[in-house]
């Protein structure tokens, strides 16, 4: 076994202790004085946050180290502590290529456009209309003689759609389907769910397992299941401009964990909080998309929390005392 061997284990025993519902402030202050107390420490803590963060960032929907690891620990709980952690070395190591394998990020990685997570992206279409990606999003294009339709693979777009009564323009999604001639609207996805938020004009709205089209007017927001396509609420329109046109995020009385759902996909590593804990604060805020950092610095300042930065990649928000 070579030196480096029992600190790589106790770098992922740490790391997994840290993403257990039960980790609070106590257990990050003892991690950071264990990587202060020796410069290999903190590689190798270093390294495996990075396999971390590769993986928030191209998995299509996020979660915790832990939850990711929990059904391969299941049957080792009571193996003892060394076992354990060399097990979630070697699955860290390979959480790349399971994802790759498990997930949709074939069809990500090989899309014809595609941002990371902070990243804006603005392309014009063969027939002029334009699309808006912003971050850790991907679509595929499909044009042809007899229709314009574009997959939205992961995030959210806003399209342009540039007249052409020959060729309806259609947006696609595991959900259903969006269909327009000439209008402007806004398509995200979340989990198991398609929203769209109408900015001008009108469009016809379809679930995938549901011939019967609901229309969606400029100002109405719709929400598509496989089964169901409901309106569900109204919206400003210019506020909704304003805030694609600054990457902003514009939240009213909303819980404060699903304000941070959102800041983490637009984060390149992994963020870490306890929802329950943090279930009762609410915010009401415009926060940059772009830079989650100065984002969840707005937040701390404005509610009872403390962030803590332990790499790049990882940050953990819990509830200043």
């Amino acid at each position: 076994m070579s030196n480096l061997e029992p600190i790589n284990e106790r770098a992922a025993d740490w790391l997994i202790r840290l993403n257990e519902p039960g980790a609070d402030e106590r257990l990050a202050a003892e991690f950071d004085a264990w990587k202060r107390s020796d410069a290999r420490h903190a590689a190798a803590a270093e390294r495996l946050q990075g396999f971390i963060g590769q993986m928030s960032a191209l998995r299509a929907q996020k979660a915790s180290v832990h939850a990711a690891l929990d059904a391969a620990f299941t049957s080792r709980k009571r193996s003892y502590r060394g076992k354990r952690a060399a097990t979630a070395l070697m699955l860290l190591a390979l959480l790349p290529a399971w994802a790759l394998w498990r997930s949709e990020l074939p069809g990500y990685l090989l899309a014809d456009l595609r941002t990371q997570p902070g990243q804006w992206l603005v392309h014009e279409l063969a027939d002029q209309s334009r699309v808006t990606l912003n971050g850790n999003s991907a679509l595929d294009l499909q044009y042809d003689g007899r229709q314009r339709r574009i997959r939205l693979l992961r995030g959210e777009v806003l399209v342009d759609v540039a007249h052409d009564s020959s060729r309806p323009f259609i947006v696609e999604t595991e959900q259903g389907e969006i269909r327009a001639l000439g209008t402007r609207f806004v398509v995200a996805r979340a989990e198991g769910v398609t929203l769209v938020t109408m900015l001008e004009s009108r469009v016809a709205a379809t679930a995938s397992d549901n011939p019967q089209a609901l229309e969606v007017n400029a100002g109405e927001q719709a929400r598509i299941t496989r089964d169901d396509v409901q309106l569900t609420a109204t919206v400003d329109t210019r506020s909704v401009e304003d805030a694609w046109r600054h990457h902003q995020l514009v939240v009213k009385d909303q819980p404060l964990p699903a304000v941070l759902d959102q800041l983490a996909r637009q984060f390149p590593g992994h963020m870490q909080f306890d929802r329950e804990a943090l279930a009762d604060l609410r915010v009401s805020a415009v926060l940059p998309l772009d830079d989650s950092d100065r984002a969840l610095n707005l937040l701390a300042e404005a509610l009872p929390l403390q962030v803590r930065e332990f790499s790049p990649w990882l940050r953990v928000i819990s509830r200043a005392r």
